[in-house]
C-alpha cells in the first residue's frame, strides 16, 4: 500500500512538473502586444488613414476595457508613410527584425514597395484595404480582405443594370489610381453580362474642372452613369450632371471606394435618389457596430463611417483571436515560429465573426463576404440589393 501511495505521488508530482513546464512555455512575456500599422495619415488621403487609424485604436481600445489580450493590453502603432514607396520601405525597415505582426501598408503603391521587404523578413503583413490583386504576389505573407475583383464586382453591376433594364450604354468615369481600373474593368464585365455598352471616360488626377468631361460623357448619349474616381470628383461629376438637366437618378452608380465623407460633402442633395455599393452595410442592428457607429458619429462631427472604416477594426480583433487561440507568447526567441503562427491562423479563419458580418478565409482568400447595393433616400442609404 505504501509503495502504491508513494508512486501515486511521483506520478502527481510528474503531472504537475509537466503542467508548470508546459505553462512556462505558453505564457505571456510582453507587458503590452504592440501591432504596427503602416497608414497614410498624411498627404492626399489622409482623410480615409485617419478614420481607418482611428477603427483600430478604437478596437484596442475595446479590448483592453475587456482583459487585453491573454490579460495585457494592445497598443496599435501608428507609422505615417504618406503615399510614398520610399517612405513605406523606411518604415518598413524599422519594424521587420521585432514586430510580431503588422497591419497595412496603404495605400497600393506603398503595398508593393514595402510588403517585399516584410515579406523577405518573414514579417506578416494584414493589407486589409486592398484588393487581391495587390496582394496575392507576396502571399503568403499578406492575404486579401477582399475576394478577387473579377469575381466579387460583377454580381453587382449586373444587379444594378437588372433594377435599371432600360440602360443600353453607361459612361463610365474613371480615375487610373491605385486598384481603381481594376475595379472598373470588373464592373464592365457585369454590364457587359447584361448587354449593356460600356465607355470609359478617363478623369485625371488633378482636375479640378469637371465641365469638359461631362460634355464629353453626356456627347456619348448614355442612359447610365458609374463613378470610379474618389469621393470628391464623384460628387463633383453628379452635380454637375444634376445642373446640366441629367433626371434619371437611379441610373447613376457610384463605387465602393468613393463612398467617404467627401462625395456626400461636396454631393449634397444632387446625390438623392443616386446608386452606391459597399462592403458594409450602416443598417445593420449587430450591436457592436452600432456603439462603433455612434461613437464614430460623435468623433466625426455626425457623420457616418466611411467604406474602409471597420477594415482595421475586425483585423485588430482577428489578430487578437490568432494569439489567444494559438497561445502566442511574445517571447523573442520564438519570433520566426509565432509570426507564421498568426500568418496561418489569420489566412485560414474560420467564421470570424467580424464586426458586421462573419466570414471565413480560405488561404487568404475571404469566403461568403457580402456586398451591398443602396439607394440613397432622403439622405441615407435604403438597400436595394446584396450579392453573396
Amino acid at each position: 500500500m505504501r509503495k502504491y501511495i508513494i508512486s501515486l505521488m511521483l506520478l502527481l508530482i510528474l503531472v504537475f512538473a509537466f503542467n508548470s513546464m508546459a505553462f512556462a512555455q505558453n505564457e505571456v512575456a510582453v507587458d503590452t502586444w504592440k501591432v504596427h500599422f503602416l497608414n497614410s495619415v498624411t498627404g492626399p488621403i489622409a482623410s480615409i488613414g485617419e478614420y481607418m487609424s482611428w477603427s483600430a485604436k478604437y478596437a484596442a481600445n475595446e479590448i483592453n476595457e475587456n482583459g487585453g489580450i491573454r490579460g495585457k493590453p494592445v497598443e496599435i502603432v501608428i507609422h505615417d508613410t504618406g503615399v510614398k514607396p520610399d517612405k513605406g520601405i523606411e518604415e518598413m525597415s524599422k519594424i521587420v527584425d521585432d514586430a510580431l505582426v503588422a497591419m497595412g501598408p496603404v495605400p497600393e503603391a506603398v503595398i508593393m514597395a514595402a510588403v517585399p521587404v516584410a515579406a523577405q523578413n518573414g514579417l506578416f503583413c494584414m493589407t486589409s484595404s486592398t484588393s487581391y490583386e495587390y496582394t496575392v504576389e507576396y502571399f503568403p505573407w499578406t492575404l486579401s480582405w477582399y475576394p478577387p475583383t473579377d469575381e466579387k464586382l460583377p454580381p453587382i453591376t449586373e444587379m444594378w443594370a437588372e433594377q435599371n433594364p432600360e440602360m443600353k450604354k453607361v459612361v463610365q468615369f474613371v480615375e487610373k489610381w491605385a486598384a481603381w481600373p481594376g475595379m472598373a474593368d470588373a464592373h464592365k464585365i457585369g454590364l457587359n453580362n447584361e448587354n449593356v455598352e460600356v465607355v470609359d471616360v478617363e478623369v485625371p488626377k488633378d482636375s479640378v474642372d469637371f465641365n469638359s468631361l461631362i460634355v464629353k460623357a453626356l456627347s456619348e448619349d448614355p442612359d447610365g452613369i458609374l463613378l470610379t474616381c474618389n469621393p470628391d470628383k464623384a460628387g463633383k461629376i453628379i452635380k454637375g450632371l444634376v445642373n446640366r438637366g441629367w433626371e434619371k437618378k437611379d441610373n447613376i452608380l457610384v463605387f465602393s471606394s468613393a463612398d467617404d465623407t467627401a462625395l456626400y460633402t461636396t454631393g449634397g442633395d444632387a446625390l438623392e435618389g443616386i446608386s452606391i455599393y459597399n462592403y458594409i452595410d450602416p443598417n445593420s442592428e449587430n450591436q457592436r457596430w452600432l456603439d462603433f457607429k455612434k461613437e464614430y458619429k460623435e468623433d466625426h462631427d455626425g457623420k457616418d463611417p466611411g467604406s474602409l472604416a471597420t477594415n482595421y477594426y475586425d483585423s485588430v480583433y482577428m489578430i487578437k483571436e490568432a494569439i489567444e487561440n494559438k497561445k502566442i507568447t511574445g517571447d523573442p526567441a520564438k519570433l520566426e515560429e509565432e509570426r507564421k503562427m498568426i500568418r496561418d491562423y489569420c489566412r485560414n479563419v474560420d467564421n470570424f465573426e467580424g464586426i458586421q458580418v462573419t466570414w471565413s478565409m480560405n488561404e487568404g482568400v475571404p469566403t461568403s463576404k457580402p456586398i451591398f447595393l443602396f439607394e440613397i433616400v432622403d439622405g441615407e442609404k435604403k438597400l436595394i440589393g446584396q450579392s453573396n
